[in-house]
């Protein structure tokens, strides 16, 4: 189940980080600032995605270890 649920974390993350990342280019500085915390937010779903995985392979190899 854990791993279903990393899958999702990081591919909503990168998927929430790619929108925030298309929006970079615009022209007003609010939006420029909106774009990078979009993207930040994303960047940070995966990132904890990822730590859940390594989570999850880590107990795995304490079980089976001596």
């Amino acid at each position: 189940m854990k791993n279903k649920i990393t899958f999702g974390l990081c591919t909503t993350g990168l998927g929430i980080a790619s929108i925030g990342m298309m929006g970079l280019s615009s022209e007003g500085q609010a939006g420029f600032v909106l774009a990078v915390k979009i993207a930040a937010v994303g960047l940070a779903i995966a990132g904890a995605g990822i730590i859940l995985n390594k989570l999850k392979e880590h107990a795995t190899l304490r079980k089976y270890m001596l």
